[in-house]
C-alpha cells in the first residue's frame, strides 16, 4: 500500500524475516496496510512499523506506537554515571545500548539536548566518546532522583502518578513544585513542533536526522519517532517541520523534537532476546555515546496500574 503525506510523499511500509548481525534489517517492500516487523520480538500493544520514501528525498523512518491501554509496559529513564559527584558534570557519556541492557529494556530511544564539558587538558569541549563528561539540557528524572533540572526553554515529557503522560513547558523546580507535579519520570527535547494537532514551527530547508516523541489527543497512544538522516541516497533526514507532519501521520496531537544528528537511535530487542539497532545512525564511527535513553521495560507485577 502506498501512503500520501502532505499530499507529496510516498512510503511503503518494509518488513523483515531476519537480522543481520548488526542488528539492522533487512528491508522487503510488501502492500499492506500496517506491519510489524517480525524480527523484533515486542509485547502486545507495541507496534514498530519501518517507512522507506522515495519523495520528496530519500528517507528511513522508524516508529514505535505504545498504545498505553494495552501493553503491559513501563518506562524508565537511564542515564550515565555521575563522573564527579557535586562537580559540574551531570553524567558521563555511555554506549545507548549499555543503558538499555541495565534498564533491561525492550526499546529504547536516545532524548535529551546535551553538551560536553570544556577539558581542562585542552581548555576545549571534550570528545564525543564513552566517559566523556557532559552537561544535559533540561528536566531529566527517574523517580526521586533529580538528573538534570528544568531549564526554560526546553519541552518535556513525563509521566505523573496517575500514570498519565504530559508535554510542555517547565522552566523550574520551583515551577514543579507549583503546579504540584510528581513526576515518575521525565525527559526533554529541545523544543515542542506540535501542539492540539497544529504544527509549531515553520517549513525550512535545514534537516537532520531527528528523534522525537508523539502523544495522541486522549493521551492513549505514545509514539517514538526516528528518522536517519546525513546519509545521501539511503535516508536523507527532515526538517522540524517535516518531523511535526509525521507525528501528525501517526495520530499524534502533541510532540516534541528530542536530540537528533548523530545521536539519533532506536534499539528494539529482537527474536534473539538482545537489544539491537533498528535505525542506522549516522556518524561514520558507529552509534555515538549518549548521557541518558528512555527505555521500555515490562510492567513488574508489582506496579501498581498501568503506565
Amino acid at each position: 500500500m502506498v501512503k500520501k503525506m502532505f499530499g507529496r510523499w510516498n512510503s511503503v511500509l518494509v518488513a523483515a524475516s531476519c537480522l543481520v548481525d548488526s542488528g539492522m534489517a533487512q528491508e522487503k517492500p510488501v502492500e499492506t496496510a500496517a506491519l510489524v516487523e517480525s524480527a523484533w520480538k515486542l509485547p502486545e500493544g507495541v507496534t514498530y512499523e519501518r517507512s522507506v520514501r522515495n519523495e520528496p528525498r530519500p528517507l528511513q523512518i522508524h516508529s514505535l506506537v505504545i498504545d498505553m491501554q494495552r501493553a503491559e509496559v513501563s518506562f524508565e529513564v537511564v542515564p550515565g554515571e555521575d563522573p564527579d559527584g557535586d562537580g559540574p558534570a551531570e553524567v558521563a557519556l555511555a554506549r545507548p545500548e549499555d543503558l538499555a541492557k541495565k534498564a533491561g529494556a525492550i526499546a529504547a530511544i536516545n532524548t535529551a539536548a546535551w553538551a560536553m564539558l570544556v577539558d581542562p587538558e585542552t581548555g576545549k569541549p571534550g570528545k564525543y566518546k564513552v566517559g566523556g563528561a557532559a552537561d544535559i539540557s533540561g528536566w531529566v528524572s527517574q523517580g526521586q532522583r533529580m538528573i538534570s533540572p528544568p531549564q526554560g526553554g526546553y519541552w518535556s515529557v513525563w509521566m505523573d502518578g496517575s500514570n498519565r503522560i504530559s508535554m510542555g513547558t517547565i522552566s523550574s523546580e520551583k515551577e514543579l513544585r507549583s503546579k504540584g507535579i510528581e513526576a515518575k519520570w521525565a525527559v526533554s527535547g529541545f523544543r515542542g513542533i506540535l501542539k492540539d494537532s497544529k504544527v509549531l514551527v515553520d517549513p525550512q530547508e535545514v534537516r537532520h536526522p531527528r528523534t522525537a516523541v508523539g502523544l495522541s489527543a486522549d493521551g492513549q497512544k505514545f509514539v517514538w519517532l526516528v528518522v536517519d538522516g546525513r546519509q545521501k541516497g539511503y535516508s536523507e533526514g527532515v526538517s522540524e517541520e517535516e518531523l511535526a507532519r509525521l507525528l501528525l501521520e501517526s495520530g499524534c496531537a502533541h510532540g516534541i523534537n528530542l536530540d537528533g544528528g548523530g545521536s539519533s537511535s532506536m534499539w528494539i530487542r529482537n527474536e534473539r532476546s538482545e537489544i539491537a539497532l533498528a535505525n542506522r545512525p549516522s556518524d561514520p564511527t558507529g552509534v555515538r555515546p549518549v548521557p541518558v535513553i528512555l527505555g521500555m521495560v515490562m510492567k513488574r507485577s508489582e506496579d501498581p496500574g498501568k503506565e
